[in-house]
């Protein structure tokens, strides 16, 4: 697989898709057109740039981090390292529980921030660590959602990719023992919460007519992954059981209207 092109080609084809030039984009920033310039020369940007880099852009900072290939900072990494794969829990409800995943946002969004928890940052473990190409890029960015391969795995399969059936697969495809088709670019675009064609203008990968899976809670489940990072372990379990909850309370309402069909009813 190719090597990325360097992060200020990377920069200047997400500029040009807003129609912004370099003194755009320094305005936007507030900072002196040559420091932007330097950038898209090949200069290596500050992180304090990445940050108002960000906004222009219309990502997240976290992932400007990300494709820039720097260590994303602690306020602005997922809270709770240990939750690592957790969000990928919820997955089940994207197939089992139509139109539920706007509630569990809602859900989502009343809980209280928690403090960050103490100690040293967790490092990289080493089979999370990916080539400088794209399949390694697009994986880097579900971990920046704290998703691991299998929570990866399971949100494909609940908006219809039924073709990735597993946790090797997705390292498969970060490591590039696994081709990143355009196909399951789109699939990722679906729920990374970043555009098809920011995706595409990153990766090189050429995503003209390929269409994300068509599922009704697509958008809110990127935003309720998105969210679900900010999360602790422990908050994770209470949105689990609030969709399990859901479950049952949909269970008991249908209930009624199958007695009502079954043969000898009254």
């Amino acid at each position: 697989m190719e090597t990325l092109p360097a992060l200020g080609v990377q920069l200047m084809r997400l500029a040009e898709l807003r129609g912004v030039d370099a003194n755009s984009m320094a305005c936007r920033a507030a900072v002196p057109e040559p420091v932007i310039t330097s950038v898209l020369d090949g200069g290596e940007p500050d992180p304090s740039l990445l940050r108002r880099l960000a906004p222009v852009l219309g990502l997240h900072a976290s992932d400007v981090f990300v494709i820039a290939g720097q260590q994303v900072p602690d306020d602005l990494a997922p809270l709770d390292a240990t939750a690592a794969g957790d969000p990928g829990s919820l997955s089940w409800s994207l197939t089992h529980l139509p139109r539920a995943v706007p509630e569990l946002q809602q859900f989502v969004r009343s809980l209280p921030q928690q403090r960050r928890p103490q100690g040293p940052s967790t490092p990289t473990p080493p089979y999370q660590k990916y080539p400088n190409n794209a399949d390694g890029l697009v994986v880097r960015l579900l971990h920046n959602r704290n998703l691991s391969w299998l929570g990866a795995a399971k949100y494909l399969y609940g908006l219809g990719r039924r073709d990735v059936l597993s946790a090797s697969t997705i390292g498969a495809i970060g490591h590039g023992r696994k081709p990143l088709t355009s196909d399951l670019l789109a699939g990722f675009a679906s729920f990374l919460d970043i555009s098809s064609r920011d995706l595409s203008a990153l990766t090189g990968i050429d995503l003209t007519g390929n269409r994300p899976p068509a599922h009704p809670d697509a958008a809110e489940a990127a935003e309720l992954i998105w969210n679900a990072r900010r999360l602790t372990s422990g908050q994770l379990q209470q949105v689990r059981s609030r969709a399990h909850a859901i479950r049952h309370e949909r269970a008991e309402e249908l209930r009624p209207q199958l007695r009502c069909h079954c043969p000898g009813s009254p």
